[in-house]
């Protein structure tokens, strides 16, 4: 018998993640993704095949509808001009169980507690360039054309009679009256068909007026509804185009508008580096107390901010130039959230920001931001 005792067998590293844990029964391997943040779900994507399908299952769903695993997911779609043509999107990621910091005047580097975390193009839950609500239905537009599905079931079907041309993440859409208004996202050069309409009680489209070939040789930023008319924003103007719904007909440029939001029924909008809010009342716009610090760092950048209705607060999302000693050295995005309060039996309201933080840095000086989305 050889007195010599045998070396222990070496463990194999197991150089794939997704092996140990699919090695357990399915109920369990759901109910541990689905205690994991939305957030991480992009980059979980790029792990394997079997992670990326698990992650897009309806099975996946369930599991966190029934955990009450709620998350408001904030989409932020670029177009960066002098990288590509192609639009970028991201995600808003906070670190857990983190205390967000207000670093407006703070002289060192952000952070990072909040970020925007890139959005692979491989990601079969990447988020659609647009979502409505009509009646007791969604309607979603992303690179395969318009979808719909029913409140709460999650299975997006196409639309019967698909738009007249193939359309593409640069296309814009709003609702009025049961209509889905879609533009852009197809050949400069299509003049017939540029401009859309669908009817959810007829699903049938209607080809709109052609716009000019001004703002179809340009790229669409939003498209906003406001009574019977239809706004159109498009980058590198100053100015605003308007449908008619009710004469079927575009009308003369008129000065461009700010975006605005409604919170807890009051509409604010940021003009003139000034956060305003609508007074009925008065019937005008009033300047928000206690954001002076906000004002003055936004007045920095280049004026190219969005906002939206995050939570019942109001998240503002803007770039700032950084340059150097020569050239432009860098773009940094920030991101910022702000509650209000009304005082002085509602004559004032008072701005306080929760959180700011620089969340990306590109290298890059043209940024746009095309889209903001919220998602659950």
């Amino acid at each position: 018998m050889n007195s010599k005792s045998e070396p222990p067998l070496k463990k194999k590293k197991n150089l794939n993640p997704s092996l140990s844990l699919f090695s357990l029964p399915d109920d369990i391997v759901l109910n541990c993704v689905a205690r994991i943040p939305l957030s991480y779900y992009p980059k979980l994507s790029l792990v394997s095949k079997t992670f990326a399908s698990l992650i897009s299952s309806h099975k996946l769903k369930e599991t966190r509808f029934l955990q009450k695993r709620y998350e408001k997911i904030l989409h932020v779609c670029f177009h960066f001009p002098t990288k590509s043509d192609s639009l970028s999107w991201y995600s808003l990621w906070l670190k857990p169980n983190q205390p967000l910091t207000n670093d407006l005047e703070k002289k060192e580097m952000s952070t990072g507690n909040a970020l925007l975390v890139p959005i692979p193009s491989s990601y079969c839950r990447r988020p659609p360039t647009f979502v409505c609500k009509v009646g007791s239905e969604y309607y979603a537009i992303n690179r395969y054309g318009l979808l719909v599905t029913k409140s709460g079931t999650g299975n997006w079907r196409k639309v019967p009679n698909m738009m007249t041309v193939a359309r593409g993440e640069d296309a814009i859409a709003g609702v009025l009256d049961g209509k889905i208004y879609v533009m852009g996202g197809c050949s400069m050069y299509e003049s017939k068909h540029w401009a859309e309409v669908y009817d959810t009680k007829t699903q049938t489209w209607e080809s709109l007026p052609d716009p000019g070939f001004y703002l179809r040789f340009s790229t669409l930023m939003k498209m906003e509804v406001r009574g019977e008319d239809i706004y159109v924003k498009a980058s590198k103007d100053t100015n605003l185009y308007v449908y008619d719904t009710k004469e079927g007909k575009w009308e003369d440029v008129i000065p461009m508008f700010e975006s605005s939001v409604v919170i807890e029924n009051v509409r604010y909008r940021y003009l003139s580096a000034d956060l305003i809010w609508y007074s009925e009342k008065h019937n005008g716009w009033r300047r928000v107390n206690g954001l002076s610090v906000l004002e003055r760092h936004c007045r920095r950048g280049s004026g190219n901010i969005e906002m939206v209705n995050y939570g019942g607060k109001l998240l503002m999302i803007w770039d700032e130039f950084v340059c150097g000693l020569h050239r432009h050295e860098k773009t940094n995005i920030w991101c910022a959230l702000i509650a209000f309060e009304r005082r002085n039996g509602d004559e004032e309201v008072w701005g306080n920001v929760e959180w700011a933080n620089s969340v990306l840095t590109v290298p890059i000086s043209c940024v746009l931001l095309r889209h903001v989305i919220q998602a659950v």
